[in-house]
């Protein structure tokens, strides 16, 4: 098939009060995944360029979610690349949280 013979996809329409609603419902997901969920925490690295929000070096809980490159959301930015961050697991709250991803070294 040629570029001639190509047509454009149709233009579609979108219904703005359906995609809040889903939006919504996303968030509300995230907010029950984060509290009672995965219970994943977080902690900004040294190397981030957000490691200046918030308490240096001091953990938050997050979910890992599917929204793009920003996809850790939770914290004191509210949403972080997986680069700015170390993530930790809680598998008992007797127990310190388990650090999960570190950052690679240089060399």
């Amino acid at each position: 098939m040629t570029t001639a013979e190509q047509k454009p996809a149709p233009i579609r329409k979108l219904d703005r009060e359906e995609l809040r609603q889903k939006f919504d419902a996303l968030k509300a997901r995230d907010a029950a995944l984060t509290e009672n969920g995965q219970r994943l925490m977080a902690r900004i690295r040294l190397s981030s360029k957000y490691h200046d929000q918030g308490e240096a070096g001091a953990l938050f809980p997050v979910c890992v979610t599917g929204a793009g490159e920003y996809c850790v959301q939770g914290g004191p930015g509210g949403q972080y690349r997986l680069q700015d961050v170390d993530l930790f697991v809680v598998y008992d709250d007797k127990l310190p949280p388990a650090q999960i991803t570190f950052e690679p070294s240089e060399g």
